[in-house]
């Protein structure tokens, strides 16, 4: 599969890139792991594959990750209920948003936006990564 150092041609990543695109925009709907292949011109399993070894996850970690950036900003910003927000990410179920999200961020959503509103007055320092997107959380040492 290597050659040359790289992991796929550039045909195939111009298609891995148009895929995690339709991804990132389609975060709000259902979206299937044959959907985001047939974006790519790939069977599922050979998409889900060679997504992970071009992006370093897979693509349903992809879109978890793109829905709790997002969560994350609208439980800050706005006063949304967390089942709205649930339900407006393309989330099937309050619970499974939830425990993802506490899987996530080690807090349930509720209490996320209450202790962030909280600390933003200046009593915690661990806060502002919240605003970071997790992509460059991992490179700065956060979650």
């Amino acid at each position: 599969m290597q050659r040359d150092g790289r992991l796929c041609d550039p045909t195939t990543f111009a298609r891995l890139l148009r895929a995690r695109d339709y991804i990132g925009d389609c975060y709000r709907e259902r979206v299937t792991l044959e959907m985001a292949a047939r974006q790519a011109c790939l069977s599922p399993f050979h998409f889900n594959r060679l997504f992970a070894l071009a992006f370093g996850e897979t693509p349903h970690e992809f879109l978890t990750r793109v829905r709790m950036d997002e969560a994350k900003r609208l439980l800050l910003a706005e006063n949304q209920s967390v089942t709205d927000i649930c339900f407006g990410l393309g989330y099937e179920s309050l619970g499974s948003f939830s425990l993802k999200f506490r899987q996530k961020t080690g807090l349930a959503p509720t209490t996320f936006r209450r202790e962030a509103r909280v600390c933003f007055g200046g009593f915690a320092s661990h806060w502002p990564l919240y605003y970071i997107p997790a992509c460059y959380q991992s490179f700065l040492g956060g979650n």
